[in-house]
C-alpha cells in the first residue's frame, strides 16, 4: 500500500510541474516570449545604464514577475509593467503590495496594445524574432527623447548608444 501511495504522490507532483510549465513557458510562446527572470546583477546594470532621473516614467514590456518595475519604483521612479500571464501579474502585484510601493504598477495587458507615448524609458527582454516588430512600434509611438533598454537582443535598425554586459541602450 505504501508503494501505491508513493506512486500517486509522485504522479500528483509531476502533474503540478507539467501544469506550471504549460502556464509559464508554453502558453506565453503563443503571445511572445516565455517567462525568464532577470538576475539581480543585470537589474543593477539596467538601473545604471538607464541614467534614470526623478520625474521619469519607465515601462517594462513583458514584465514577468515585476522585478525590474519594483527595482525602479524603489528608487522613487514611476514604473509600469505590461504582462500577459495572469499568474505573473498577480505575483507581481503581490510583491508590490508587500513592499508597499506607491510608484509601481503592473497591467494585465499585451504591450502591443499599450500606448507608449508617455514613457521616458522603455525596457524589454524579448525574443530576437520580435525585435523588428517592436522597433516599428517604438519608432511610431515614443517621444524623441525616450531611451530604450534591451537586454540580450539588439534592434535591427536602432544605433546602440551604450552597451554593458549584454544590455543595450538606444535613443528613440
Amino acid at each position: 500500500m505504501l508503494v501505491l501511495e508513493f506512486l500517486i504522490l509522485a504522479l500528483i507532483i509531476s502533474s503540478v510541474w507539467i501544469i506550471i510549465g504549460i502556464i509559464f513557458y508554453i502558453v506565453p510562446l503563443f503571445f511572445g516570449a516565455p517567462y525568464e527572470g532577470t538576475g539581480k546583477k543585470k537589474i543593477e546594470e539596467i538601473l545604471k545604464i538607464s541614467h534614470v532621473k526623478k520625474g521619469d516614467k519607465i515601462i517594462d514590456l513583458g514584465s514577468g514577475d515585476g522585478r525590474i518595475v519594483i527595482a525602479f519604483a524603489k528608487k522613487g521612479i514611476e514604473s509600469h509593467g505590461f504582462e500577459i500571464n495572469p499568474i505573473l501579474v498577480l505575483y507581481s502585484r503581490y510583491k508590490i503590495k508587500k513592499a508597499n510601493l506607491k510608484y509601481a504598477f503592473i497591467h494585465w495587458k499585451s504591450f502591443w496594445k499599450a500606448d507608449l507615448k508617455k514613457y521616458d524609458i522603455v525596457i524589454l527582454f524579448q525574443y530576437k524574432t520580435l525585435m523588428e516588430r517592436i522597433e516599428k512600434k517604438l519608432k511610431k509611438e515614443l517621444k524623441n527623447s525616450a531611451k530604450i533598454i534591451s537586454y540580450h537582443w539588439k534592434f535591427p535598425n536602432y544605433k546602440v548608444i551604450e552597451n554593458k554586459d549584454d544590455i543595450y541602450l538606444y535613443k528613440s
